[in-house]
């Protein structure tokens, strides 16, 4: 009997520095949210068009909780358009699609181009869907798109919404590109 107290008061002390160093870190992480909720509230009031929200606490990742003066930083930047990687798909599946590094969102478009015999040039008939999503580790939730032709239908200009998720920060963008039809219907950026 002795021996199995012995064992357990062993134990528990054993455990005691591990709840005690959980107890600190969650203290911290409360402290950390606080100060990350001033500084959202901050940059929504003193940035133009600025529309940051700060994610639950729960959904931080070990490696998201950064001393403030960091987090601002990261805030910040998130204020900046987005870097993003477009893929295209028209009349018979054709693909283009430029691979660069550092990019956050994948827009794909896929449009139709029709022959305009009136200017014997192909043009942007129809935008049948621009499909969005997150690049490495942001999540990207797309919200709509909306796609209007400009120079005779030779142009498509497309506005994809949608929020971006990382780092405890989600923000709201608009991310507008044109899309170009060659005198022969093959599509480019």
């Amino acid at each position: 009997m002795k021996y199995q107290i012995t064992t357990a008061v062993l134990i528990l002390a054993s455990l005691s520095p591990v709840t005690s160093e959980a107890r600190d870190q969650t203290t911290q992480h409360q402290r950390y949210y606080a100060a990350y909720e001033k500084i959202v509230e901050n940059i929504n009031r003193t940035h133009d068009n600025a529309d940051v929200t700060l994610l639950a606490a729960n959904q931080f990742a070990d490696e998201d909780w950064v001393s403030p003066k960091r987090f601002q930083e990261r805030a910040v930047k998130r204020l900046k358009p987005l870097h993003v990687q477009l893929s295209i798909y028209g009349d018979g599946q054709r693909a283009l699609e430029r691979t660069q590094g550092g990019k956050e969102v994948r827009i794909t478009g896929n449009f139709e181009t029709e022959l305009l015999e009136r200017s014997e040039r192909q043009w942007f008939s129809d935008v049948f869907s621009m499909t969005s999503q997150g690049i490495n580790d942001g999540i990207w939730t797309q919200k709509g798109f909306d796609g209007t032709r400009i120079d005779a239908g030779q142009t498509m200009v497309v506005t994809v919404s949608g929020t971006y998720a990382k780092q405890g920060i989600l923000t709201k963008h608009h991310i507008t590109k044109e899309f170009h039809c060659s005198s022969v219907g093959e599509i480019y950026y």
